[in-house]
């Protein structure tokens, strides 16, 4: 029973190293992409966007639709300035993920040893040899 704790603690504690990874490498990603600016020019090319003629069957009254696209260009012109500072971020929003993932396992490999005393405490079985 102890085998299956510390490889159940393994299989997590791979997981958890896995997502942290995946975490920081998406954090760097989007950060460089604001800064870069890049976002401001999809944004102005998804408020842009014609809506297609089944869509404004389909919707009825698509003018809340050309509003959103208003809404969504003009929240874009106010953050234009500040996008780039997002790339600064990056450098402590990674070792933030880190010390994230540092906490959960260390929190994991506490109840792992937790596991691991109470399934001694408790095993059933023969007697040990003192």
């Amino acid at each position: 029973m102890r085998v299956a704790v510390w490889v159940m603690f393994t299989l997590m504690a791979a997981f958890w190293t896995g997502g942290a990874w995946l975490a920081a490498e998406l954090v760097q990603w989007t950060a460089q992409g604001l800064a870069s600016g890049g976002a401001t020019d999809v944004g102005r090319a998804v408020a842009e966007w014609p809506l297609p003629p089944w869509v404004a069957a389909w919707l009825g009254e698509p003018g809340w639709v050309y509003a959103l696209q208003d809404g969504v260009a003009w929240a874009l012109k106010l953050l234009a300035e500040t996008l780039p500072w997002f790339g600064a971020a990056v450098g402590w929003l990674i070792p933030l993920v880190w010390t994230l993932w540092g906490l959960g396992f260390f929190l994991m490999l506490a109840m792992a040893g937790g596991v691991h005393l109470l399934v001694g405490r408790y095993q059933t079985g023969p007697p040990r040899a003192a």
